[in-house]
């Protein structure tokens, strides 16, 4: 079939590896935009939104790490089949489920399955070509953050046409169907341990906690976790700012997410070029800056369209931090890159708990006061990005 295409193996393996992150990122965009419908509809409080994000983060911690460990194995192929078929059953769980709990266990069976067939596809790409790695990584992002833009347009037109949260997380489950046909036809043989039969657990754990003995790598993870809060955690909130606090409708909290992903994207354009020319720790450093002056008047300025236009300024500010950031983490530990996935789990813990904190104090204070916390994530990038 592919030799009718005229299509090369590896470049079939490459186009399906970054469609993967399509894939999750439409999913987590989906999320981003229905979560004000979905909080009304199951008349939930924001602590119970922010818990569906922090359970299933603790689940995802929790079973991560081996994940990453066995992806240095010949096993990675069977983890990416397993996750692409757990994310079509748990779309399908959330588009029929009428219980938070129900959705909660959803969302705890897509975080898992994101770290089995999303982690190992952009461990594959890094393996594929390790002295690129931040700008294979600019690519990944990029894609992501079409799938990021697509998600709540699509959701804005569907609310218009009268649909809702639930058909639209169905209409994913058949799309996630689709991946599961892509996914079989790929090796996912380009790192160390690929060919080994024997597997040492004793050396495995060994490479594990060399790894945590890495300075440099335990530094780039802290970094990366603390810089999210700027990046997802802020989209995640961005919708229920405008509705609850901003006091828009649902059609125009959905514009917002989809002003903050569109521009954004137009950032990740313009860093694939730039980093051909320019050192990405220098980017980092000048973008932690002007996100810090765009953000606070962002949160002070009392005019709608200002917020909008602000918030897309921060958002194609910060286009090239996860990029830069896990592209030079990948760079620190070569050919281990299930490795890095493992120990990048393990940094979740320091910023997972951050979606119920937010919501603790959003419903003490209000939502307004919460937001001042994300500002840590660009003055962390000012504190501990090295200076070389």
């Amino acid at each position: 079939m592919l030799a009718k295409l005229n299509i090369k193996p590896i470049t079939f393996t490459v186009i399906v590896l970054y469609a993967i992150e399509l894939l999750d990122e439409l999913i987590y965009g989906l999320y981003g935009a229905t979560l004000p419908v979905l909080k009304d509809d199951l008349a939930l409080n924001y602590v119970q939104i922010g818990l569906l994000s922090t359970i299933p983060g603790l689940v995802s911690i929790a079973l991560e790490p081996f994940i990453g460990i066995l992806g240095d194995t010949r096993f990675r192929r069977a983890i990416v089949r397993g996750g692409i078929l757990a994310t079509t059953f748990a779309l399908a769980l959330v588009a029929f489920g009428q219980t938070y709990a129900m959705i909660l266990v959803a969302f705890c069976i897509l975080y898992v399955a994101s770290g089995c067939y999303v982690n190992m596809a952009q461990a594959t790409l890094m393996d594929m070509n390790p002295a690129r790695t931040e700008h294979t990584m600019a690519r990944w992002v990029l894609v992501g953050g079409v799938g990021v833009a697509i998600a709540p347009l699509l959701v804005t037109i569907a609310f218009g046409i009268g649909y809702g949260w639930r058909e639209m997380y169905l209409a994913f489950a058949g799309a996630a169907g689709v991946y599961v046909a892509l996914v079989w036809r790929i090796a996912f043989d380009s790192h160390e341990g690929a060919e080994e039969e024997h597997i040492a657990p004793r050396q495995l754990l060994r490479d594990f906690f060399a790894g945590l003995r890495n300075s440099m790598l335990l530094r780039l993870v802290l970094l990366t976790e603390l810089a999210d809060l700027m990046l997802d955690k802020l989209y995640e909130v961005t919708g229920l700012y405008f509705y609850d606090v901003v006091g828009v409708d649902f059609t125009q909290a959905a514009l917002a997410s989809a002003t903050f992903t569109f521009i954004g994207l137009t950032g990740e354009v313009l860093l694939i070029p730039l980093l051909e020319r320019v050192n990405g720790i220098r980017v980092l450093r000048l973008s932690s800056v002007v996100v810090i002056v765009f953000y606070i008047a962002f949160l002070l300025v009392p005019f709608v369209w200002a917020k909008y236009v602000l918030i897309a300024l921060v958002s194609f500010s910060t286009a090239g931090w996860f990029a830069i950031l896990r592209g030079r983490t990948f760079s620190t530990l070569p050919g281990q890159s299930g490795m890095v996935v493992a120990i990048t789990a393990l940094g979740n813990l320091s910023i997972l708990i951050t979606p119920t904190i937010l919501g603790a104090i959003a419903d003490a204070f209000g939502l307004q006061s919460a937001m001042w916390l994300l500002l840590i994530g660009p003055i962390a990038l000012l504190i501990g990005l090295p200076r070389k």
